[in-house]
């Protein structure tokens, strides 16, 4: 096999595989399921989400040392498996225990992936010489998955939202993760040169990020614009679509919508980038999304739900620019996938008492005062970030 078809299938295949299990179709729906459906609290929702970023923090390291010891293509087979396993769970679940053992089957399924998709798709291209095509392979795969979310969701809210019961969303969900798990089965793993043991793979990996700079303070940017991105979802969109007056069954066609601007955004992200420049793109990212928490405070109408696009075209463009800078700073392929797991563990351990606190928050202060203390809270990392040391 040449190489040329080589990193073409790769990258194909890749694209469906994000496409099938970054499509959550259960997604606007988690908050009023586990609430509303089954009976969980706000304080239990709150500390049903903490467990799974608990559980990703815990995970998210090893994980990517997996991937870079026993390859990516494995690590993403296993992830999309656990993926399956967690549906099914969450479908069955009534009490805390059992949604709880939904999310640590989630969590492992976000932490083996992570990572590894990135790091296969990057040195595939690597691998003839094609790695300045990246930014937009990875804006492309995103887009996919960002566009196929788009389309299932308005479907959801007709066919699969029954009696106010999202259930089905769930099991749809996990037929498609399953068919991602067979597209991962036709990825060839790129070259890896010498296998690493793992000692060699971790300590090196966060020597890179010590002494590196610009992976140092990548990491603590990513932080803050991942806070404000998830938060926006995950603790604020139920919430703010009811305090708005929107009825459920509109909850997935509003999200159809953001993921549709979301899509656009990242498949354009890397011309975008080239053409207004990295660090303006890194700057207007977190003004925009400040900009939307301090419009959710002031607007109680239904266009309300219209300013979550803002944090579909963030969401869009973010993983493009981020991943396109880490990736060109690892100085090492055989502890790509690891670098790329620290990233991710330090935006979701920063994260996951975040998410708890937002869920106290509203539970005991009020939407709009949960809103400003998270905001507050998600640009402590803008502040360090002048502090540390710089490179090139």
């Amino acid at each position: 096999m040449s190489r040329i078809p080589f990193s073409s299938r790769n990258v194909r295949f890749l694209l469906l595989y994000r496409a099938t299990t970054r499509a959550i179709l259960f997604a606007p729906y988690i908050q009023f399921f586990m609430q509303v459906a089954r009976g969980m609290s706000e304080a239990q929702y709150g500390l049903l989400q903490g467990i799974y970023y608990l559980v990703v923090v815990l995970t998210e390291v090893p994980s990517g040392v997996i991937a870079d010891r026993f390859g990516r293509k494995t690590a993403l087979i296993v992830g999309a498996g656990f993926g399956v396993v967690a549906t099914v769970v969450f479908t069955q679940s009534y009490t805390f225990l059992s949604f709880a053992v939904g999310e640590v089957f989630f969590a492992l399924a976000t932490a083996i992936i992570s990572g590894a998709d990135s790091a296969l798709l990057y040195d595939s291209l690597a691998a003839n010489r094609r790695e300045a095509e990246y930014p937009r392979a990875e804006g492309a795969a995103q887009a996919s998955a960002l566009l196929v979310t788009a389309l299932g969701l308005p479907l959801a809210d007709r066919f699969l939202v029954v009696d106010g019961d999202p259930l089905l969303a769930y099991w749809v969900t996990g037929g498609l993760i399953a068919v991602g798990a067979l597209s991962a089965l036709r990825l060839v793993e790129p070259p890896a040169g010498r296998r690493y043991t793992t000692r060699e793979i971790t300590v090196g990996a966060w020597r890179d990020v010590i002494q590196i700079p610009g992976i140092a303070r990548l990491i603590v940017y990513s932080i803050g614009v991942f806070a404000l991105l998830r938060a926006a979802i995950v603790n604020f969109f139920h919430p703010v679509m009811a305090g708005a007056g929107v009825p459920v069954h509109f909850y997935g066609t509003v999200l159809a919508v953001v993921n549709v601007l979301g899509a656009l955004a990242a498949w354009r992200a890397h011309g975008w980038v080239k053409r207004i420049g990295e660090r303006t793109a890194m700057v207007a990212m977190p003004i925009a999304l400040l900009y939307m928490f301090w419009l959710l405070t002031e607007l109680k109408l239904p266009p309300a739900a219209l300013l979550f696009c803002i944090q579909g075209v963030a969401f869009g463009a973010y993983p493009v620019l981020v991943r396109s800078i880490l990736n060109r700073l690892v100085p090492r392929a055989e502890r790509r996938a690891t670098v790329l797991s620290i990233e991710s563990f330090a935006c979701r351990l920063a994260f996951s008492p975040l998410t708890v606190l937002a869920g106290w928050s509203l539970g005991s202060l009020g939407l709009d005062a949960a809103l400003a203390v998270t905001a507050l809270l998600a640009c402590v990392p803008f502040v360090i970030l002048p502090l540390l040391r710089r490179g090139r």
